[in-house]
Parts: structure tokens; sequence; C-alpha cells
């Protein structure tokens, strides 16, 4: 008989189905059900994380263990958490201070003469204190000495841990270490904390985030102290994540942790005579931003004004001269810097706000200590642009005290003291107060009216009236006046139609003027005025002009026998009027750019020329009045830096670069979409125009300044293949069928420039 063996496999079904019966038998059940396990981490090794940033949940400082801890999230920014920092080395950075006063970080001086100084007369004013400051080169205050968990943290503790689902806790045990200052931890004041992500993971990433609470309430607060808007220092570094240092963040709170208001650097240079100068200044951020963009102001802004005397003088001001100054040779006979500081160095309200005084006019974000510099209560502002030019350590025996009172003490615009200190840097202000008499142009406005055209001698003329305030502004203080006249199209006004055309002004005997204009003459390759005109267009008046003012004041100053100004001659350009010939009013010009994100860095001098403003408190239609229908390059051409080189200088890309189309342009008003319908200059010298949207790319990727997207010679032949124009006649360019828009629109546009 045949025998068959069993396999392994059928003897284990057989056991499987009779562990089954036996187990129906007993009603199919094994017993209690065990419970649900915690579900698993969802998360991202830091390694592989690609961006992070923190929250701080909560801080604390314990008085008796002398400690501060405080726990954060880590996550990326999908809000996923983010293990393994702690396994990292050197993978955090903390600053940690409190708000306080001058005075308790005040530590007596003595002056170059001797004279031991004992306290400052704005002892009383709130300041960000430290609670670890740090010492350099002997000089007892330089900043602050972060914290950080793998260096400072004793053997025998666990400084930086792990809790979980990203959640990280700090226990910094003695971190205060004020470095001899006479103040320590104070629960009734604003205590907070720096926290920076140094370049951590494979990625090296960086973050940055400023907690800030209240000890009584364990509450947190906002920032205590904040001065000026962070958005006046990126709206002229554009783009740049880090203004200064690589890794701190742009922001205001990075700034003032570690550059505290009693930060002092060292310094040495050499004078005209080859001897050693040494010296000290102000190494606060407010100290800083002044000096150093003192340092770059431009050439032809360095006419403006008192800069020689008041600003780049080394006995007075050796801070400027042997640390700052942009322009002074290093040791190879090079600048030190480019100076490409765009605006006038007196011109506070490039980084202040329009002058205040009152809370509630302040911008939500700012606090109150905004108003301190318009009330001239910092005793040593002024010495960091003007150096201790004149009397800037005064100092007056209080009690039993050597007060240090500053510039302040004589130049201040309250009490009645009429030398002015913040306020002399502005027009118009109606302070009890000296003015900036340069600035006072600006007040001056212009206005038309009894508008004729004679068609058949092609002539135009209409009255001119200039007015401050309530005051006619006449001849007798203007010395000169320039008109310019161009039209634009009533139903589609992108552009202006005819070549830049002058006006000529005589005066009334009521103190108004009579303007005159030839609109035969077409010129610069553009049709002529009268041509526009008598098709129907409506006009664009600019009107330029300088006013004489009494020195330090506001206040006309009528011109001498020969029609000179005495006084201070302060330049303005009053902004183009639309007005159609009936007198009511135009169609505006369309204009791609927001001017205002243009005066945000430039302020109201957007040029200087030769030691004067070039079109002071412009907009951009009297811009292009000349740079749009006069013997100059386009506005696109110009700003972008096709030639001249205006943004598209070296320098100029590394704060904003032409890639990034957000910096000029609000919302997506840079596509291709609001070309303009008429030809634009291309190049000044031959006479050359572009096809409108062959034009707007052209002017940055058919350009010398730069070498985008294989080349400048590849991207001109492309832009021809689609039927543009990017060099040719005014006729050529008008009848182009160009195509560009028809891959490349504004969302497409945006993508490939990397626009949020």
């Amino acid at each position: 008989m045949k025998r068959y063996s069993i396999s392994a496999a059928i003897k284990t079904a057989f056991g499987v189905g009779a562990l089954s019966l036996a187990l129906i038998g007993c009603n199919g059940s094994d017993g209690k059900d065990g419970e649900d396990g915690k579900p698993g981490e969802i998360a991202i090794d830091i390694n592989s994380a690609t961006a992070v940033q923190t929250q701080v949940e909560q801080a604390s400082y314990d008085e008796a263990s002398k400690t501060l801890s405080f726990e954060f999230s880590l996550t990326n920014p999908n809000g996923v958490a983010v293990t393994g920092l702690e396994t990292l080395t050197d993978p955090l950075r903390i600053a940690f201070g409190r708000m306080g006063t001058r005075t308790e970080a005040f530590t007596p001086f003595s002056l170059e003469d001797g004279t031991q100084v004992t306290a400052r007369a704005d002892g009383d004013e709130q300041i960000w204190l430290s609670y670890r400051n740090t010492t350099k080169n002997g000089v007892p205050m330089t900043g602050t000495n972060n914290w950080r968990p793998t260096r400072d943290c004793p053997e025998d503790e666990t400084c930086l841990e792990y809790l979980g689902q990203g959640k990280y806790k700090i226990t910094a045990p003695n971190i205060i270490d004020t470095n001899g200052l006479d103040y320590d931890y104070d629960a009734n004041q604003i205590q907070g904390i720096y926290v920076m992500t140094y370049g951590v993971g494979q990625n090296k990433l960086k973050n940055v985030e400023a907690y800030y609470w209240d000890p009584l309430t364990q509450q947190s607060v906002g920032s205590p102290k904040k001065v000026v808007e962070m958005e006046t220092c990126t709206n002229c570094h554009v783009g740049q994540d880090h203004i200064r240092h690589g890794n701190y963040g742009n922001t205001a709170d990075g700034c003032g942790f570690c550059h505290t208001d009693y930060t002092v650097y060292s310094g040495s240079g050499v004078d005209g005579e080859g001897n050693t100068v040494e010296f000290n200044f102000d190494g606060s951020i407010k100290g800083l931003v002044h000096g150093i963009h003192t340092g770059l102001t431009e050439g032809d802004r360095r006419e403006l004004g008192k800069f020689s005397s008041v600003i780049a003088n080394p006995a007075k001001n050796p801070a400027f001269a042997y640390e700052f100054d942009g322009a002074a040779l290093d040791s190879e006979g090079n600048p030190k810097a480019e100076l490409n500081f765009p605006t006038s160095t007196a011109d506070c309200q490039s980084c202040h706000v329009s002058y205040t005084e009152t809370e509630e006019t302040l911008p939500e974000d700012l606090t109150t200590h905004a108003l301190a510099w318009f009330a001239d209560k910092d005793v040593v502002s002024c010495q960091s642009c003007h150096g201790d030019y004149h009397y800037g350590n005064r100092t007056e025996v209080i009690g039993e005290d050597t007060v240090l009172v500053g510039c302040v003490a004589c130049h201040s615009s309250s009490d009645g003291n009429t030398r002015g200190g913040a306020f002399r840097h502005f027009a118009g202000h109606e302070k009890d107060s000296r003015e900036a008499a340069s600035q006072a142009g600006t007040l001056v406005d212009a206005s038309y009216s009894q508008i004729n055209w004679d068609e058949a001698t092609s002539t135009l003329t209409f009255t001119m009236n200039l007015m401050k305030g309530e005051d006619a502004v006449t001849s007798d203080y203007v010395p000169r006046v320039t008109l310019y006249v161009n039209a634009i199209d009533a139903v589609s006004p992108d552009a202006f139609l005819a070549g830049r055309t002058s006006g000529s002004a005589s005066v009334n005997e009521d103190g108004s003027y009579t303007v005159t204009v030839d609109g035969s003459n077409g010129g610069y390759g553009l049709p002529s005025l009268a041509e526009a005109i008598n098709n129907g267009a409506d006009l664009a008046i600019t009107s330029s002009f300088s006013t004489c003012f009494s020195n330090k004041t506001s206040t006309l100053s009528a011109l001498d026998t020969e029609s000179n100004c005495t006084g201070v001659l302060s330049p303005n350009a009053a902004k183009t009027e639309f007005v159609k010939l009936d007198g009511t009013q135009g169609s505006e010009r369309a204009s791609a750019v927001d001017y205002e994100n243009c005066a945000s860095c430039h302020n109201n001098d957007m040029v200087a020329r030769k030691g004067a403003a070039h079109y002071r408190n412009a907009d951009i239609h009297t811009c292009a009045q000349c740079h749009e229908a006069g013997d100059y390059n386009s506005m696109i051409v110009r700003v972008h830096g096709t030639f001249g080189k205006a943004h598209g200088r070296e320098d100029v890309q590394s704060l904003v670069s032409s890639a990034n189309c957000s910096a000029c342009h609000s919302d997506s008003n840079f596509g291709l979409e609001n070309a303009r319908s008429t030809p634009m200059r291309w190049n000044r010298k031959d006479d050359t125009f572009s096809s409108p949207q062959a034009g707007v790319c052209a002017s940055c990727h058919v350009s010398s300044s730069y070498d985008i997207g294989g080349g400048q010679d590849s991207a001109k032949s492309h832009i021809e293949s689609m039927g543009g124009v990017v060099a040719g006649s005014y006729e050529e360019a008008m009848l182009n069928s160009e195509s560009c828009l028809t891959c490349h629109s504004t969302d497409k546009v945006a993508e490939l420039h990397k626009q949020d």
C-alpha cells in the first residue's frame, strides 16, 4: 500500500482549524481587547527640514534659582513638528533683557578736557537693558553676549530638552551677567528674549523670534519699545533676509537686543599729518544707523546743506571720518564703500515717521517712545550724525552732579526755544522753532486757469498762480520758472503723446504768470503737441521753480535788485496737473509704478545733481515729462538700469534687485497687460524706440547692466522673433505686431521672478 506523508503546512492548517473549533466552543472570544496605543508622532527631522519657525509659548524667570526657562515649538512652515534640535551643536542663541532707564546703565566717564560726567539729563528716559553685556578691546559695553545652550549649560544639567510633538524647553541657569552695571532682574519691568536658530541642520536653517512678557501677569505683551517702523528699512533694503548680520533677521527687536542704547565701540585712524587718532563712538542701533547712512551719502548729496562743515569734519566727528565715510580711501587707495544712500542725510523722514507729537497720530505698531525724538529728549542723538560739532558734550552742574545735557540743552523745539532741535530738519511745521529753509519750497503750490488753444497759430496760453498757503508767491521771490506741457489720450491715458514742449512765463501785474506755449514743433522723434491737441487730447502741465526764503525759516524773502536770493533758494517741482481745454479735470496718465514706492526710499529728493535737488517734490508724471517725451531715455530703461544704470548699478542691485518687481510695483501692475500703447524711447543717443511690450522686457534682459537668461543677444533675438521691436524707429515701433503677452502673462512673470 502506497503511503503519503502529510506536509508541515497541512499539519499547521489542521492545527489552526482545530483551534478554531475549540474557540467556537468558547463563544469565539480570546479575552478583553487591550487599550489603543498612542498615535505615533508626525514629524520631520531637523536635517531634512528646508525651513523652520519657532513660537515661544511661555517664559519665566525664577529669582530664587536665577534661572530663565521657556518652552517653544519648532515646526516647518506647514506646521509639521521638527525633531532633533537637541542633538545639534550650537543650535540656538538667546538674548535676554528688560526695559529700564538710562540711569540704570549709566557709567561715569571723562570728557577730553578732563571733566568728569556723573549723570545724564535724560536719565529717566526708558531704554532696553541687556542682561548679558560684553566687553571688547577695553571698551566696557560693546553689545550682548548671547546665551548658548551647548556652550553655557553646566555639565550636570540639561538645558535644551525635547518634550515631544515639536516642543522644546530651555533652562538657562545663572543667565544674568550685566558686566558690572548696577542693575539686576526687575519683576516690575517688561522682560524679553530673542531666540535665534543659528544655521541649524544640514540645510543651515535660520529663524528669529522676539517674545516679551509681563512677570506680574505672566502674559505675553507686544514689543515695549519701537521707535521706527521696520518697513522704513526694508523699503530700501528690499529682498535682503539679513540687512547686516547673516543670522539675526530683519527685525527692529533683533537690532535693539544687542545694540543697546549704552553700547560703545572704539575706533582709530590716521589724520592728514600722520598722527594716530583714537576715539569711541555710539554703538547703539540708533548711532550705527545714523553713522552708516551718513557715511554712504552719495557725492552729489554731500553738497547739499552743510554736509562738509557740519558732518565731514574729522576734528569734530572722527567717527565719520575714520569709521563710516565710504568715500574715504582704504590702504590700497580705493573707496571704502559704494555711496548709495538715496536721499539727503538731513532728511530725517527717510526713517522717522512724519513728525507728530501725539500718541493718537502714531502708526499702530510704534510705541510712545517714537515721540521722544521729536520732543528732543535724547542728549546724544545729534552727535551720531554731527559729532561734537557745536557744544555736543555740554555739561551743567546740578546739585552734586556734573550732568551731560548735550545739544538739546539749546537746540529744542519746546519751551519757546527757537534754535530748534528735531523740528529744525523740517519746514512748515508751525512750531516755535527754526526750520529747514531748504525744504520750504515744497510748501508752494501751482494752479492753472484761463486755458486757451488757438488752433490757427498752434498756440496754447494759460495763467499760472503760485501760492504758499494764502500768500501769493510772485516774481519778487522766484528768480525763474520752467514749464513743460504735454498731451494725454483722454480715453487711453497710458503715455504722453507728444515730444516735450516748453512754455515761457511772463509776469502779470497781479503777481500771476501768463504762460505761452508754441505747440507746432514736434521734437525728439515724437508728434507735436498741436497734433495731439487737435485730435482731442487732454493737457498735462508741469512747472518747476525755486523760491527764496529767509535762512532757518519758511518765510518768503524778496530777491535783491539783481534778482539774486540772499537767503536760501529752495527748489520745488509742482505736481503735474491734468486738465482739459475747458479747465476741468483731465484724464491722468496711467503709471505702472506707484510713486509712493519710489518716495519711500528716496523721499522727496529723488535725484541730486551738482549740489542741488533735481525736481524736488515731483511725482512720476513730472519725471516722465522728460523721461518719456524728451531727449532722455524712457523711465523704464532709465530706472531698470539699461542706460545710466540708476538701479542697474551693482551696489544698488545688492539692495533692490531688478528681479524683484514688487519692490517698486504695487500688486501686479508690472504685467505686460499694463504696457503703454505707444512706443517708448530706447536710446536717446541714436534716437531709437522700442515697441511697448518689448521695451518692458528688454529694459532688463537686453541690457549691458545684466546678463539674464542666456545673454542679451539671445534675449533680443527672441523678442524680435515674436514681433517686438527693441531698438528701431518710432514708426517701426508703432507698427509692431508683438506677441510677448501671449506667453508672458502677469502670473507667469510673477512666477519666473519669484514674486510672492
